[in-house]
């Protein structure tokens, strides 16, 4: 007889701390050095340190202090800690010295300024000796995991320089160092080639009663060619108090400007948005070489992924950030493939996976190219700006060709699959790199096989061709207008016939070889989303994920327990991604589900609350744990804002007329909401509901269109009109989540 295994039970993970700039970021745990130990790939390492222009600078930067005699590590003699107001701070007692150490991150130089200040209450003057060390990388996060074997290291003047192949980085305190160490070793400086898993620096002061002393340390740089732009190290010119005062008043800035909403029957939904609208806002980037984006995520995704990018940017113009969401299109199309290279996987007309100053750029993904086009449309009609479609149409008109390329000739459906093999053939020849996950194919669940025809693929590109047809189109009887209209309808049509499971209640995730693909993903739900389904099919679809073997009381797994191939651990087979459960949401509210559509809400505001205002990429798929997850992750914010504007409150903005369509599908309960500062075409526009009716008020310099449920009216410059609307209905016998 054998007894019940013992559940796994793992220490829990030290809580992250992300302090950011436009164009660096520090990562740390709190504890008191600058350290970060995170699960990644099924072992912990150390991402901890810093990181600029998306070239991670450190590891983990650690300092320790000698008082007298006694040797003090940081963490073992942390007081307390916090991170706010644009830094991070902590305090030590080392002894009879006390320690005040902050850590910010600075745009320029792009990297991290690091100040202590030790204060004596009293006794005689104690001798202070700080040892400073860090690894160095000097590598794009782009690439995951490999740390170079050789550096140069110079010393000059009062800082340190290292590069390698094109990247840098410097290094300098304002208390020169006595002595310097590479590997633990004694170094005197001029010039050093080779292997450094180490450096070190050593400077001594003294601290005596009412005379507190200050060292601050300063560590920059990412592209060699911007890192040594001058000689100067800048670190006199930096003040850690008026970096972190522009941090904040950057903050307070950009929050006074985008909408605010008010949900005094949900306030867990008005803090999920408050708290998810700032963690967007803190991944946005501004690395160098003209590109604007928002990073993926940390750690192992501080680069400018496109395909989250492409799921970040619709909540940027939704928050009214359109300048930032046009920079971001602008540096994705910039990199846009013109024609075949086997070695980066690109293909006419395709779009970057990433992107990173250097240039550095790879292509190769199943999906990335067709979210591009209704992005396009969003933010042309949004912010009404139709000046963009000349220029821009070209570059759609070629991802349809890219698209039409891989399309079957006899149902119109996009293949997917056989991106990542294709790089390794063409590579395999030059040099054994391994370039991210291993995987045939490379969808949003890029670690599964989901060949050949993935559903949600199908979506995308039945998306991409009905936004091209509209940004295209040169009047109502364009032939290419209505060629790419026909296009989309084949692949409705498609998706509609081969896709439907019947005895499931829901759709097959993929066609392999003609044949479906009989498993429960959350990828069917675009489906519903897209509008591709009748009203009764859409809420079947939407009832079966609220089943307990696809949704749990922390989101929505990537495949059904049932499944032979589940594994709660496994990244695409089994985990609980957020996305996923912001997908959830959007499909039951499109379906009319409107409780079940904010429970799916209040999960995903609860989990960012829990976090501290961070979003993790995904959890274990049979406990509420992060598992190999980064933890914060773009793409598990982004689409629950955008589900707030676009299904909650049925928001949707043409800023070209300009005219904004309201149709909220708030819950049965509720009794009151407000949002205010949405951003339409040339002013803005507030909306305050209460059952029965709608008031909107407009601050416009023109006349704004508003269509409700019920009524079309036009409000003048400056105008406010209360609306009727049909009361809640909703369906009955919704269910409740696991």
């Amino acid at each position: 007889m054998t007894s019940p295994a013992t559940p796994e039970v793992r220490a829990p993970e030290p809580a992250p701390v992300l302090l950011t700039s436009l164009a660096s970021s520090v990562l740390l745990d709190g504890r008191g050095d600058l350290a970060l130990e995170r699960e990644t790939r099924g072992a912990s390492i150390e991402w901890g340190g810093v990181y600029a222009q998306l070239v991670r600078l450190t590891g983990p930067w650690r300092i320790e202090v000698a008082v007298d005699h006694d040797l003090y590590e940081l963490p073992a003699t942390r007081v307390d800690s916090a991170a706010s107001e644009g830094r991070w701070t902590s305090r030590h007692r080392l002894g009879r010295v006390d320690l005040l150490q902050e850590v910010v991150a600075v745009e320029d130089p792009p990297g991290a300024l690091r100040r202590l200040r030790f204060v004596q209450a009293e006794g005689p003057p104690a001798r202070v000796r700080v040892l400073s060390r860090f690894a160095p990388y000097l590598l794009p996060v782009l690439v995951e995991g490999v740390l170079p074997t050789s550096f140069h290291l110079e010393k000059r003047s009062e800082e340190l320089r290292v590069r390698q192949h094109g990247f840098a980085l410097r290094y300098s305190a304002t208390v020169l160092p006595s002595q310097l160490f590479v590997n633990r070793s004694a170094w005197d400086g001029g010039h050093y080639e080779g292997r450094v898993d180490e450096l070190g620096s050593d400077h001594e002061v003294e601290v005596a009663v009412g005379a507190p002393t200050e060292i601050r340390f300063l560590l920059s740089g990412g592209l060699e060619r911007d890192a040594y732009r001058t000689e100067e190290p800048g670190l006199a010119r930096l003040d850690p108090d008026a970096l972190a005062r522009h941090a904040v008043e950057a903050e307070t800035t950009w929050a006074a400007a985008v909408p605010e909403m008010v949900l005094p029957d949900a306030p867990d939904l008005e803090q999920g948005y408050r708290l998810a609208r700032t963690a967007l806002h803190r991944l946005y980037s501004a690395p160098g070489d003209g590109l604007v984006g928002l990073v993926a995520g940390y750690p192992w995704y501080s680069a400018l992924w496109c395909r989250d990018l492409a799921w970040m940017l619709p909540a940027v113009v939704w928050l009214g950030d359109w300048e930032w969401a046009e920079r971001s299109v602008a540096s994705v199309l910039r990199f846009q493939s013109h024609s075949e290279v086997p070695i980066l996987g690109g293909e006419p007309g395709e779009l970057p996976m990433q992107v990173a100053p250097g240039p550095l750029f790879f292509y190769g993904t199943s999906d990335t190219t067709l979210y591009y086009p209704d992005l396009v449309r969003r933010l042309v009609r949004h912010a009404g700006r139709s000046d963009l479609v000349p220029a821009w149409g070209t570059a759609v008109a070629r991802m349809i060709a890219w698209g039409r390329a891989r399309a079957d000739p006899d149902t119109g459906l996009v293949r997917n699959g056989g991106e990542a093999e294709a790089i390794s053939a063409a590579t395999g020849s030059l040099a054994r790199v391994r370039y991210g996950i291993d995987s045939p194919d490379t969808t949003i669940w890029d670690s599964t096989d989901r060949r050949d025809h993935a559903i949600d693929v199908q979506v995308l590109w039945y998306e991409a061709l009905g936004a091209a047809a509209e940004l295209l189109a040169d009047g109502p009887e364009d032939p290419r207008s209505e060629s790419l209209r026909h296009s989309a309808a084949r692949v409705a049509d498609a998706i509609r016939s081969r896709y439907r499971w019947v005895d499931a209640g829901y759709l097959y995730d993929s066609l392999r070889a003609g044949a479906p693909v009989a498993k429960l993903r959350p990828n069917a739900l675009r489906a519903v989303s897209a509008g591709l389904m009748d009203a009764a099919t859409a809420r079947e679809i939407v009832r079966r994920v609220a089943r307990e073997d696809l949704s749990t009381p922390w989101g929505v797994r990537t495949l059904s327990d049932r499944d032979p191939g589940y594994d709660p651990r496994a990244y695409h087979d089994g985990q609980v991604w957020t996305i996923a459960t912001a997908w959830a949401a959007d499909a039951a509210l499109v379906a009319d589900e409107r409780e079940l559509g904010r429970q799916y809400l209040g999960t995903i505001a609860e989990l960012i609350a829990k976090e501290g205002g961070l979003a993790n990429e995904c959890y274990r798929g049979d406990r509420a744990e992060p598992f190999d997850s980064c933890f914060l992750l773009g793409f598990s914010v982004a689409p629950f804002l955008t589900v707030l504007f676009e299904r909650l409150w049925g928001l949707d903005v043409d800023g070209r007329a300009p005219g904004v369509a309201v149709r909220p599908k708030f819950p049965s309960a509720w009794r009151s909401a407000t949002l205010d500062r949405l951003r339409v075409g040339p002013g803005h526009a507030r909306f305050d509901w209460a059952p029965g009716r709608l008031r909107v008020r407009w601050s416009g310099p023109g006349p704004l269109e508003v269509r409700t449920e019920g009524e079309t009216a036009t409000l003048d410059a400056g105008g406010e009109r209360e609306f009727a609307l049909p009361s809640l209905g909703g369906s009955s016998g919704t269910p409740s989540l696991s």
